[in-house]
């Protein structure tokens, strides 16, 4: 059975599978028909005298035939011949056996005999048997070949010596509808093999997914880095109950990577610490077979880097992104207030805020994703590595320098999204990260309002609070932003015109492709410098 278009995976590899087991299938009809047909030459020998000797020796003949035939198709596969067209050939075979035996019972019985001969019955079965094992293809070929053979002997031999008071059965206007019945086989079985295949799909999708992760249905993946891919899945323990969720899965080549490795566990240990509804929560951390597996909420929606790709301009109302940024200071907020079991600051930084890995929701929801490289203050010293974790464009200047780093470097990295969010172009521009990074330590930016008109001067004085390249002089904590971007009024209010303008933004943005939730790849943060 051939599938119609091959769209998925499943379907991919039962076409496949299909093609690998065509000369199987072949080989055990050919073993069956060589047997029914060994059978049938007994049986026709041991019917001569009911059926006659001339008849009998006929329908012998016939069979040792097949016999022969199907025994040689048997020994030449078995030895490792096979081509395509064998399908056609075997198919031809076996629906034109009927006919065969239609013309041996013209001769030795008549023409009412043959028209009424068991072996009528039997034509439809051969044709769904042979379609069945062979393609919708040649369903219908089989069905049109049986319906022309029919046809032909009809008028070729029997009706030139039908009586004139025969039968009505017998007439051209009902031997006509017989062989359109005979030709509706091959539809009819074109329509049973594609119900079989879908059916066969899903089973198949279905014990893939089942295998995959236990208890976690995959669907759609949402995405692949260099080291992760990230699908959409449905948690599915016992009693019926199910949840959308987000599930990231290290890349098999990199499941023995430690370093990854044990970013991808930090991730998760941080993830199931940080309880916030602006922080995307992560729920399960697991294996399967070689590789880890992490389970994260799902966000139905975009991440800001999407939003702003897809939004005209590149930029959001300024009210957007003062909820925005409104909600990201109070994750930031919580993130560098955590505390340990026993009440220790844990003195989180995120290192990594870019409109990526921020998820907006269709409903208006802010969500900071990723914390697969935060660290606590205390133990952010790059230098002796001589590298720089975060993406490049979107660090601070003691980042970028590797210096030891404390919140305040988080919310430099929120005013570079909030003004990319406002003006519709990064705030650090450069071809390489060389370059990028060289911006991030020199911080020379114009104000948003000289890039966009009707930004008012409080928003603006949030987010080049924020852009301060010496900290003593930066806005020092997430509170101070949330303070300060929720006391604004007007047309910029965050709420209730900034929740609603983003989502707005969001479904707007989304309307011309098909509904797709985005969850950020994981992959190694880029070193530079």
């Amino acid at each position: 059975m051939n599938a119609a278009p091959v769209d998925s995976l499943p379907a991919r590899l039962l076409q496949d599978y299909m093609r690998q087991d065509v000369a199987p299938r072949e080989a055990s009809i050919a073993r069956f028909m060589c047997g029914m047909s060994a059978l049938s030459v007994v049986a026709a020998l041991s019917l001569a005298g009911i059926i006659g000797w001339g008849l009998s020796l006929s329908l012998a003949g016939l069979t040792a035939a097949l016999c022969i035939y199907y025994a040689l198709t048997l020994r030449a596969l078995r030895r490792g011949w096979f081509h395509p067209v064998l399908q056609w050939v075997n198919t031809a075979v076996m629906v034109s056996i009927p006919a065969v035996v239609f013309a041996i019972d013209w001769r030795f019985h008549g023409p009412e005999y043959a028209l009424t001969a068991p072996p009528l019955v039997v034509w439809g079965a051969l044709i769904v048997v042979s379609a069945l094992r062979a393609g919708r293809a040649l369903a219908y070929a089989g069905a049109a070949l049986a319906a022309l053979e029919y046809l032909a002997l009809y008028f070729l031999l029997a009706l030139p010596q039908l009586p004139p008071d025969t039968l009505s059965n017998f007439t051209p206007p009902l031997i006509l509808v017989r062989a359109a019945f005979l030709f509706s086989y091959g539809p009819l079985t074109a329509t049973l093999a594609r119900h079989l295949t879908r059916k066969a799909e899903e089973a198949l999708r279905a014990v893939r997914e089942k295998d995959v992760m236990g208890k976690y249905f995959l669907h759609e993946r949402l995405g692949v880095g260099g080291m992760a891919e990230v699908f959409r899945a449905t948690y599915s323990p016992e009693g019926g109950f199910e949840k959308q969720v987000a599930l990231k899965r290290v890349l098999p080549a990199y499941a023995g990577h430690a370093d990854f490795l044990t970013m991808f566990r930090r991730e998760a240990e941080l993830g199931s610490l940080l309880v916030h509804p602006n922080i995307v929560q992560v729920l399960d951390l697991g294996r399967h077979r070689e590789t880890l597996f992490l389970v994260m909420e799902y966000v139905e929606g975009l991440s800001l880097a999407a939003l702003l790709e897809r939004t005209p301009g590149g930029r959001l109302p300024p009210s957007a992104v003062a909820y925005v940024g409104a909600e990201l200071a109070g994750a930031l907020a919580y993130v560098h207030g955590r505390t340990s079991a026993d009440g220790t600051p844990l003195e989180l930084v995120h290192r990594d805020l870019n409109p990526p890995n921020v998820l907006l929701s269709r409903i208006g929801e802010v969500k900071l994703s990723d914390f697969g490289i935060a660290r606590a203050a205390g133990q952010v010293r790059l230098t002796e590595a001589r590298a720089v974790r975060g993406k490049a464009g979107y660090v601070a200047p003691e980042q970028a320098r590797g210096d030891a780093l404390d919140g305040r470097a988080d919310l430099f990295a929120l005013g570079l999204t909030l003004y990319e969010a406002l003006t519709g172009r990064p705030a650090f521009q450069g071809s390489t990260d060389a370059e990028l990074l060289r911006a991030s330590v020199e911080v020379k930016l114009v104000p948003p309002s000289h890039l966009r008109s009707g930004i008012s001067a409080a928003l603006e004085a949030v987010v080049m609070g924020l852009l301060h390249p010496e900290l003593r002089y930066r806005t020092p904590t997430g509170e101070v932003v949330q303070r300060a971007l929720l006391s604004l009024t007007g047309p910029e209010a965050p709420y209730p015109h900034g929740r609603l303008a983003l989502a707005e933004a969001v479904r707007q943005a989304a309307r011309p492709v098909a509904p797709i939730p985005l969850t950020p790849t994981m992959a190694l943060p880029q070193q530079v410098g």
